[in-house]
């Protein structure tokens, strides 16, 4: 029977985890401020009048202002998508680092490509919102 692991290295092992944990709390508070200006574009949409409420067709993009808050839909569902799933990949570092002590002996190639990962999709994530925010 493979014995208990001990209360060390537990404890150190969440110490290696709380660093993600906060980057987790930070994508959340991004993905928020992303949801918010889709929304926000949302209603500049409608304001138009070129999109019912609820979800509708996509607004018409011959018309220079719905086909603007069109590319600015796409740039942030874009962001969205980088931010969520640099979200997932630093859950995987997380379960990675306590996985890597009990069952497997070395996933630290593992780890640092998931984590370099995280943060390429969390700067193309700030990059998107950023090219958003300088054409608005």
């Amino acid at each position: 029977m493979q014995a208990l692991p001990d209360t060390l290295s537990i404890a150190q092992e969440i110490q290696l985890s709380v660093a993600p944990v906060f980057m987790l709390t930070a994508i959340a508070a991004l993905l928020t401020l992303l949801f918010n200006r889709m929304s926000q574009t949302h209603d500049q949409i409608r304001a138009l009048g070129e999109l019912p409420e609820g979800e509708g067709p996509a607004p018409r993009p011959e018309k220079s202002a719905s086909a603007a808050l069109a590319a600015r839909i796409r740039r942030i569902r874009w962001a969205i998508r980088c931010n969520v799933t640099a979200a997932i990949l630093i859950c995987a570092v997380v379960v990675s680092i306590f996985i890597s002590d009990y069952l497997v002996p070395d996933l630290s190639n593992l780890i640092a490509a998931l984590f370099i990962g995280a943060m390429a999709l969390l700067a193309a994530g700030f990059i998107l919102l950023l090219r958003d925010v300088s054409k608005s």
